[in-house]
C-alpha cells in the first residue's frame, strides 16, 4: 500500500462517506453519603481558590472566546470552538478525561482533513452533510429536528454539529477515494476470516467496580486514597471499600457484578488493563466523564460459547429531563425502592414524575450490537430486574431496567459482509497512517 501523500490528480471518488462515533459509558451517580460527607472540609479551600481567582488581573480572567488556542498551518482554532466541541462530546457521551484537550485534538485533525481536501480539490455537498447529520441523529432514535432542538437546549451551536459531520464525511471520502482502489480483498482473506471467527475464543471477566466523583472538591482526598485502593488484593476488602464510598448503584452490593462479562462489553481502557492484570488485582484510576473508576479482576476465562454480538436485551428506558440533578437522583432512589419488575415500571414512573407524557417509558428489544456503546455497557453489567441511572444522554438522566437477556440465533456472516468488513478495516489502517503523516508535516503550535 502506498504511504506517501497523494498528488492532487490521483484522487478518485467512490462510495458515499459515513461517520461513526464510539459512546463510552457515562458518569455514575453522585457520591453516596459516606463520600458526600467529605465535601465540608474542602469548602474553605474552594473559597480560597475562588478568592485567588478574583484577585488575578482582569486580562487573565477576561479571555476572549474567539482568541486562538492553536494554529494548524496558520489556520486558527478558537477558544469558542474548543468549548463547543467539548460540550458536544459530553452531550453524545464520547470522550474521556480532559474533554477540552480531547476536543482540541479532534479539531486539529478536522482542520488537517479540510486542508488536505482543499489541496486535492475535494468537496462534499450540503445534501451529503445533511444526510450524515440525519443518520447520526437516528442512532439516538431522533429526527434531525429533534436532535437540533436538544443541542440548542444544551447550549450547543448547530454549526458545531454540522462541522463535526462535515469533517467525518469529508475524511471518509478522501481516504476511500485515495486508497479504496488499492485495497484488494481476496477469497483466501475471506476464508481465513471466517475460519478465525469460528475458533477465536472470547475472554470473559468477573469484576467488581468502584466509582468516585471527578470533582475538584474531592481531588485531594481521592489522590490520598488511590494508593490504598490499588494496594487491595482481597475481594472482601474491595467490597467493603465499595460499600463505603462508591458512587455507583452497585456499591450497595460491594461493587460486585455477578455475571461473566465478555471483553467486548468493557471499554478499551479497562480491557487493556485487565489483559495485564492478575486475579485479585485492582486496576485504575480510569477516567470517565465526571467519574474516576477502579475495577477489581475477580476471575477470568476463555470461552467459545457465546459471542457478545449474539446477546439480545429486553429492557425499559425512560429519560428524566434535568440530567443528574438532585431531584432526579431522589426520583431514581424512590423508583429503586418501590419497583417490583419491568411490568410496573411505567405506572411507577408516572407517579414519581407526573409531568412526563404517557408512554414515556419505552419497551425495547434489541441485539447488543445494535445498541450504542454506553447503553450496551450499562445493560451488560445489570442482572434481570436491575436498574441503572448512570447515563446522561441529550441532557436527560437515562433510567434503564433490564427485563431479560437471551441468546439469539446469529448465523455466520455472508462472504459479502466479511469482504466489506475486511475492506473497512484495511481502510481504517490507511487512514491512521495518512493522518499521522499530515500531523508530522504540519506546523501545529499553541500560543
Amino acid at each position: 500500500m502506498p504511504t506517501t501523500r497523494p498528488a492532487p490528480h490521483s484522487l478518485a471518488l467512490h462510495s458515499p462517506g459515513t461517520v461513526s462515533v464510539t459512546v463510552e459509558p457515562a458518569r455514575p451517580r453522585h457520591p453516596r453519603p459516606a463520600l458526600a460527607g467529605l465535601v465540608a472540609p474542602f469548602l474553605a479551600a474552594a473559597l480560597l481558590a475562588l478568592l485567588a481567582i478574583g484577585a488575578q488581573p482582569a486580562a487573565v480572567q477576561a479571555q476572549s472566546p474567539f482568541s486562538a488556542v492553536a494554529y494548524v498551518n496558520d489556520a486558527a482554532i478558537t477558544r469558542y470552538e474548543v468549548g463547543q466541541r467539548a460540550r458536544f462530546l459530553e452531550f453524545i457521551g464520547a470522550g474521556q478525561g480532559d474533554l477540552r484537550e480531547e476536543a482540541l485534538e479532534r479539531l486539529i485533525e478536522d482542520e488537517l482533513h479540510r486542508q488536505e481536501a482543499r489541496r486535492l480539490g475535494l468537496r462534499v455537498g450540503n445534501d451529503d452533510i445533511t444526510a450524515g447529520m440525519t443518520e447520526f441523529a437516528s442512532r439516538g432514535e431522533l429526527t434531525l429536528e429533534e436532535m437540533n432542538d436538544r443541542l440548542r437546549e444544551a447550549g450547543i451551536d448547530i454549526d458545531t454539529f454540522r462541522n463535526f459531520i462535515h469533517a467525518g464525511v469529508l475524511w471518509r471520502e478522501l481516504v476511500n477515494g485515495i486508497y479504496g482502489p488499492e485495497i484488494r480483498i481476496t477469497d483466501a482473506d475471506i476464508d481465513r476470516a471466517l475460519s478465525l471467527a469460528a475458533v477465536m475464543p472470547v475472554t470473559e471477566y468477573q469484576i467488581s467496580e468502584l466509582f468516585l466523583p471527578d470533582q475538584p472538591e474531592f481531588a485531594e482526598d481521592i489522590a490520598r486514597v488511590t494508593p490504598q485502593i490499588l494496594a487491595i488484593t482481597s475481594v472482601e476488602v474491595f467490597a467493603d471499600a465499595a460499600r463505603q464510598i462508591s458512587a455507583s448503584p452497585s456499591g450497595e452490593e460491594g461493587g460486585r457484578i455477578d455475571r461473566w462479562i465478555p471483553e467486548g462489553e468493557l471499554s478499551p481502557e479497562v480491557n487493556a488493563a485487565f489483559s495485564r492484570a492478575r486475579v485479585g488485582q485492582v486496576v485504575g484510576p480510569i477516567e470517565f466523564p465526571g467519574a474516576i473508576a477502579f475495577f477489581q479482576l475477580r476471575a477470568q476465562r476463555n470461552t467459545r460459547d457465546v459471542a457478545a454480538g449474539q446477546v439480545e436485551y429486553e429492557f425499559r428506558r425512560v429519560g428524566l429531563p434535568g440530567g443528574q440533578s438532585d431531584t432526579n437522583r431522589a426520583r431514581f432512589a424512590e423508583i429503586s425502592a418501590r419497583v417490583d419488575g419491568c411490568a410496573d415500571l411505567g405506572a411507577l414512573v408516572g407517579q414519581v414524575a407526573p409531568e412526563l407524557p404517557a408512554g414515556a417509558v419505552s419497551t425495547i428489544t434489541r441485539a447488543r450490537r445494535d445498541l450504542d456503546a454506553a447503553t450496551a455497557a450499562e445493560l451488560g453489567r445489570l442482572n434481570p430486574g436491575g436498574l441503572s441511572a448512570n447515563l446522561t444522554q441529550s441532557g436527560e438522566m437515562v433510567v434503564l431496567m433490564l427485563c431479560n437477556r437471551r441468546v439469539i440465533a446469529d448465523p455466520s456472516p455472508s462472504r459479502a459482509q466479511v469482504r466489506e468488513r475486511l475492506f473497512n478495516q484495511a481502510l481504517e489502517r490507511q487512514a491512521e497512517v495518512y493522518i499521522s503523516q499530515l500531523r508530522a508535516e504540519a506546523e501545529i503550535r499553541r500560543p
